[in-house]
Order: structure tokens, then C-alpha cells, then sequence
């Protein structure tokens, strides 16, 4: 081997550093700036669907019904206030009103509300309405549950925020429809609310009512019965004065009490009579006791006469002068004062016959009430017998008396109560709306613009999540386990060789860097005989082939480029070649492969064999062995021998010569290569025992310039418009 062609360019050591930084600078990139770049990428398809989405807002508005909103604003108050300021009440207040308010909204949401709304209009048979929403029932439906689903689908109820305001809107084609429902929805909360409020309260009185009417009942045929079995009994009941002198209160007895009461009476006012006779005549019988004896008898009449005037005052005031035993004692204090009289006239005025004939006379009355009075109270005694069964029944009356005061009483608190105030006003009602509120041109402009970005972003993750190209060049170590030994910008096709031409270009740089790196990672020096393959054609393989045996020749080293793509052949496409022979008629059988050899043009310096004409089998006629033989031979005669080779998936080419050759360097083309395609191809190389060097990435564009690489990526790459007229100066090659 020669010494001199397995030396390291000169200036290698000044590639080391970029590699490296290329390496390990650019390992912070984060999604905000991994999207935004696919953003940029695909800016026209993005600007494209925003315009659509636009475009559909904008037809949108255009067909849009025009609708016309209607509010009513409603005030909801709580029912009850603590007007006490009791403690502990506020407390529960609180609770209440956190679940009143959204009940309420709940409510004037519900779908009894819009029933009642419905039946209320008489929306079935309103043209108006109907022909707003276009006769909104179907043919052989429930008109009502239909209209009141247009109503909910319709209605919005929006709460004021802290306060108890809430907001009645409805939307409809025809302004006084919107108005009219509106204003008739809150009606029907407000009255829904009423008969809510108070539907407990008619439930009691009708309750009461029934309650009533038969407690009445039962009033009625309790005094019946105490009527028939009071006069089946001769029960005559008389009321009298109370005994306690109350003159408004009355008391019940039999008529044979009243006739037992008045008759004894009356015997007592005898008896009195009786015994101021008595008396008259034992003071006449005692005349002949002397003037002494008489005045004796008149103070003893007098005093008699003073005792009964007090026990007369006293039960004067207590009870009426027609009460019999008042009327009694009245008698017994005349009778004394006339016999006060008579005792006073003198003995002589009287005679003792007639004193005799009163006194008779008196008892004779006595003994006549006496038998009265006996008689009576045997009557008495058997009524007292039959009032056990009376008051039996008259307590029964009692009862049904107090029960029906009772429930009338309450009949009545409750229909004081039921008289109240709604808690919901209405402090706003709708007005006719002046124009519609929808559809609004801007605010579709809008939604849509959203929509649009909405998709934007999600086709954007899509993009990045279904992408399987590579597009950060140092995913090549970390998914493949390679090393990134170059990163090669793209170039217009016609300007490649060009380009490659001018040692101030991008390209140039880069294919140089791209041999430092093959160098280092061959263990400091260029392997002798280096293939150059890739997944899949059109990565630039054969451009890098071209391109390290024109570099390698520039450093005085002898190259031989050996074209082995003998079905797709890409390397004369650079370098002007179109002969027939080639690779293919030395495998075919013609030992002399430097027949075969061309000076490479326009690029100098470095000699070329083809591939040939296309063979029927080319993996037959590399698997001849006379490749082995052929490479062995120019390795002896030249530095360097550069294979391009074929791709490896699909054809068994590269992996077969693969293993004949000192270093192998995979090919990925940049926003193109599919992961799967070149997870494969490394496996088929480790497996044919390949020495994989490491992987180039070639076509770096714009898309991956927030990796670090493409237009202006490299700090020396590119640096070259100043080096080139450096070059002149120092009379190097341009």
C-alpha cells in the first residue's frame, strides 16, 4: 500500500471542529420550533386552507336565515327575610340562595315551561310562528311536544352575574315572534312560579273544605240526636243567668230544675210568712206582759229585719231582682216591717182571732209547697238519670262543634296566606328587535379563521406525527447508530459540477468535510477502497462517489471511481461519460478492466471505469468472484478505489461486494429517505459484515435549516467567497 495515499489532507484538522459542532451544538431544538418550521415548510398549503375556511364563512353568512333576538330581563328574589336577625338563620340563607338561583335557571329551561308557552299562544294554530320556521311540525306529529322543542332549541337563558337578573332571550326569522315569546315565557315562569308557590296552599283548602263539610255533617246530626232524645225524655232545657254575675253568660237547665227552684222558693217565702205569723201571734198571746214586753217584741222584729236587709243586699249584687230567693227575702222584710207596724199601733189595733187565721192561713200555704216541692224533686231525681245519656250526647255536640271552629278558623289563616306577591319581576320587557343579530359577517370571518388554524395545527401534527423522513441529521446516531460523517446542501442539478468545481462553494465544503470524516473514521487514515451505496436510488450516491474521488485526486492521491450500478448507472450523468463498456463486459468475461478506464471529464484528475450496457443479471455477474480479482488488481495500481454501488434494499448487490471492500458509507437523502427503508439497509449491511464507516446526509434544504443545516447552516461552510479570492491571491486553484 502506499504510504503517501493513506495520509490525511493537510488541512484535515480544520474539518474536525465543524463535524464536531454539527455533532453536538444543535441538540436543543423544541416542538414550538419544530412546527413552526413545518409551518414555513408548507406555507402556501396553510395560506390555501385558510382561505378556504374563510371562503366557506363568507358563503356561509350568505345563506345564513337572518335571525332576530329578543331579551327579557326578570328579577328573582328570595321568599322569606330574617326580620328578626335570629342567629344561625343568615347561615342557611346563604345555602339557600346557592341552590335557589340555579334551580330557577333550571327551570326556566324545562320543557313544562315551553308546554305551557305553547298551550298559552296557541302556537299550533298561530300562522305567524308557523310560517317563521317554515311549518316547523311534520305531518301526523304531536304538534305540541314538536312546537316546544322549536321553543327550547331556541330560548337561552343567561343568568347576570352577581346579581338575581337573568336574561329571557329568544331568537327567531320574524322580530315580533322573538319579542312575543319572550315576553310570554317570562309570563308563564312567573305564573308557573305562582301556582308552585302556592299550590300546597289550595291543596290545604280544598282539603279543609272537604274536612268542613263533614265535620259540619256530623255537627247537625249530633244536635239532632240531643233534640230527639231531650224530648223523647221531656228534657226542657231553659237557659238562666250565670251564678258567677257575668250578665252576658247564660247556663242550661231542665224546665223541673227551674220549677224545682222557683217552688222552693216560693216555700221559703211560706215558711218566712209561717213564722212571722207564728211570731205575730206568740207576741199577741204575751200582750198582757205589759207595754215592756211589746216594746221587746218590736226590737226583736227589728233586728230580725236588719238581718235580712244585709243577706237581701248581698245577694242583690250578685244576681237580678227576679231571682226567686232575692224575691223571697223581700217578702220576709215586708212582713217584718208590718209587724213592726202592728206592734208599734198597740195590742188593742189586732185581735188574736186574726192573728190566729194568718197564721193558719200560712202554714196552710207551707204545707200545699212543701208537697209541690217533694213531688218535684222525685221528678228531678229520674231526669238526673236520663241526663247521663244527654250529656253524653250533648258532649258529642261540644266536640263536633269545637272541631269545625277549629278547621274554620284554619280555613280561614290559609286563605289570608294564599293572597300574595310573585317573587319574580319583570324589569325589562323585550322589545321588537330593529335587525338581526346573526349572521355576522366578522364574527363568521372569525369562527372560520379559527376552524381553519384548528386544522392548520391538527394537519400539522399529523404531518409531523405520519413524517418518517428524515429531517435533524443527528437522528442518524441516535436511530441508526451510525456516525453523521457530512451534511450535504442541495443544489440545482445543473449546478452541481460546477459548484463542486469552486473550492469557496457550500458543496465543496461540505463534500471535503464529508472525506475528513470518512478518514477519522477509518481510524485516521482513508480506507483504500471505499464503497458509496444508499437505501433506495435518487439519494446522491453516485454525486458522492464523484465527489470523493475528485477530492481525494485534488490532494495528488491516484483514484480509480468504479461505476458497479450496472442496472441504473448515475456517475456519467456528471462526468460526460456514454461508452458501452464497462463493469458489465468484465464481468461478462473480459479480463482487461484497464481497457475499460477513462480520464474523468469535465472534473480532472481521477480516472473512471463505467458501468456498461445493462446486463440481463447484474447479481449473477457480481457474484462471479471476478469483482474481487478486478478490485485487488487497482488497488495495487491507485491510492484510492471509490465503488458506487447500488442501492441496498430490494437488490442483493451492495450487500454481496460489501464485505470485499474496507469501508462502506451509507447515502440518506435528507426530507426523503423513510426510516424503515434505512433502518433495513443498515441491518442488510451489518449482516453481509459490511465496515460501515458511517452515514452522509445529502440534500439539506430550508426545511432543515432550524437543525442547524441547509442555506447558511455552516460556519465553514460557505465561507468561501472571501477564500476564493484569497486563492487568487495565494495562486491556488479556483
Amino acid at each position: 500500500m502506499n504510504d503517501q495515499a493513506g495520509t490525511l489532507p493537510a488541512d484535515a484538522a480544520v474539518y474536525e471542529a465543524p463535524i464536531e459542532r454539527e455533532r453536538g451544538f444543535f441538540s436543543g431544538v423544541t416542538d414550538f420550533e419544530k412546527y413552526l418550521d413545518i409551518a414555513r415548510n408548507n406555507k402556501l398549503i396553510i395560506a390555501a386552507v385558510l382561505a378556504l375556511a374563510l371562503a366557506a364563512g363568507l358563503v356561509a353568512t350568505l345563506l345564513a336565515t337572518p335571525l332576530y333576538l329578543a331579551t327579557t330581563r326578570i328579577e328573582i328574589t328570595l321568599d322569606e327575610k330574617n326580620v328578626f336577625n335570629v342567629e344561625g338563620v343568615e347561615d342557611e340563607r346563604v345555602r339557600a340562595d346557592r341552590a335557589f338561583l340555579p334551580t330557577q335557571y333550571e327551570l326556566l329551561e324545562s320543557r313544562s315551561l315551553a308546554d305551557r308557552v305553547v298551550r298559552e299562544l296557541d302556537l299550533g294554530n298561530d300562522e305567524e310562528f308557523l310560517s317563521a320556521y317554515n311549518n316547523v311540525v311534520p305531518e301526523n306529529a304531536d304538534i305540541e311536544p314538536a312546537l316546544a322543542g322549536t321553543l327550547l332549541n331556541n330560548v337561552s337563558i343567561t343568568p347576570i352575574i352577581n346579581s338575581t337578573l337573568v336574561d329571557i332571550s329568544f331568537s327567531s326569522p320574524d322580530p315580533q315572534v322573538s319579542a312575543r315569546i319572550a315576553n310570554a315565557w317570562a309570563d308563564a315562569y312567573i305564573a308557573e312560579n305562582l301556582d308552585r308557590r302556592f299550590g300546597a296552599t289550595r291543596d290545604a283548602r280544598s282539603s279543609l273544605e272537604e274536612q268542613l263539610q263533614q265535620y259540619r255533617q256530623r255537627l247537625e246530626e249530633a244536635e239532632r240526636a240531643v233534640i230527639a232524645y231531650a224530648t223523647a225524655q221531656g228534657l226542657v232545657s231553659i237557659d238562666v243567668p250565670r251564678e258567677d254575675g257575668d250578665s252576658a253568660g247564660t247556663a242550661s237547665q231542665t224546665l223541673v230544675a227551674t220549677e224545682l227552684a222557683a217552688f222552693n222558693s216560693a216555700l221559703q217565702q211560706a215558711t218566712t210568712q209561717r213564722i212571722a205569723a207564728e211570731a205575730a201571734l206568740a207576741a199577741r198571746s204575751g200582750a198582757n206582759a205589759g207595754s215592756t214586753e211589746a216594746s221587746a217584741t218590736a226590737d226583736a222584729l227589728r233586728a230580725r229585719r236588719a238581718e235580712l236587709q244585709v243577706e237581701l243586699a248581698e245577694l242583690r249584687s250578685r244576681f237580678s231582682p227576679s231571682y226567686p230567693p232575692v224575691q223571697a227575702l223581700q217578702v220576709q222584710i215586708d212582713e217584718l216591717e208590718r209587724a213592726i207596724r202592728e206592734e208599734q199601733a198597740g195590742a188593742q189595733s189586732g185581735s188574736q182571732s186574726r192573728l190566729r187565721a194568718n197564721y193558719n192561713e200560712a202554714l196552710a200555704a207551707e204545707q200545699r209547697l212543701q208537697a209541690q216541692v217533694n213531688r218535684l224533686q222525685a221528678n228531678y231525681t229520674d231526669q238526673r238519670q236520663d241526663s247521663v245519656e244527654y250529656n253524653i250526647l250533648q258532649r258529642e255536640v261540644d266536640t263536633n262543634r269545637e272541631i269545625y271552629a277549629g278547621l274554620l278558623q284554619r280555613y280561614r289563616e290559609i286563605g289570608v296566606v294564599g293572597v300574595g306577591e310573585s317573587n319574580v319581576l319583570v324589569v325589562d320587557p323585550a322589545q321588537v328587535p330593529g335587525g338581526p343579530y346573526t349572521p355576522s359577517l366578522i364574527r363568521n370571518l372569525l369562527i372560520a379563521l379559527v376552524a381553519g388554524l384548528v386544522v392548520v395545527i391538527l394537519g400539522l401534527y399529523a404531518y409531523d406525527f405520519l413524517n418518517q423522513t428524515l429531517r435533524d441529521p443527528r437522528q442518524v446516531r441516535d436511530r441508526l447508530g451510525l456516525n453523521l460523517l457530512a451534511n450535504i446542501p442541495r443544489i440545482d442539478e445543473g449546478d452541481i459540477v460546477e459548484e463542486l468545481q469552486h473550492s469557496y462553494s457550500e458543496l465543496y465544503e461540505a463534500y471535503f468535510s464529508l472525506t475528513s470524516s470518512v478518514a477519522f473514521a477509518a481510524g485516521g487514515s482513508m480506507p483504500r477502497s471505499l464503497m458509496i451505496t444508499s437505501s433506495q436510488p435518487g439519494e446522491g450516491k453516485s454525486l458522492t462517489a464523484v465527489a470523493i474521488a475528485y477530492l481525494l485526486a485534488r490532494q495528488g492521491k491516484k483514484v480509480l471511481l468504479v461505476d458497479v450500478d450496472l442496472r441504473k448507472s448515475g456517475v456519467g450523468k456528471y462526468l460526460s461519460i456514454d461508452t458501452a463498456q464497462g463493469m458489465s463486459q468484465y464481468h461478462m468475461g473480459k479480463d482487461d478492466w484497464r481497457s475499460m478506464v477513462l480520464p474523468s471529464t469535465p472534473l480532472e484528475d481521477f480516472h473512471v471505469i463505467p458501468a456498461g450496457r445493462k446486463p440481463l443479471s447484474a447479481a449473477e455477474l457480481l457474484s462471479s468472484g471476478r469483482f474481487q480479482r478486478m478490485l485487488d488488481e487497482a488497488e495495487a495500481e491507485y491510492d484510492h478505489v471509490v465503488i458506487d454501488a447500488p442501492p441496498v434494499l430490494g437488490l442483493v448487490d451492495a450487500p454481496m461486494i460489501a464485505p470485499s471492500l474496507d469501508g462502506v458509507v451509507l447515502v440518506i437523502e435528507a426530507n426523503g429517505g423513510k426510516w424503515r427503508h434505512l433502518e433495513s439497509a443498515v441491518s442488510r449491511l451489518r449482516a453481509s459484515n459490511a465496515e460501515l464507516l458511517g452515514a452522509a446526509v445529502t440534500k439539506l434544504d430550508e426545511r432543515n435549516a432550524m437543525y442547524g443545516y441547509g442555506y447558511g447552516y455552516g460556519y465553514g461552510y460557505g465561507y468561501g467567497h472571501d477564500r476564493k479570492k484569497e486563492g487568487e491571491e495565494e495562486g491556488l486553484p479556483a
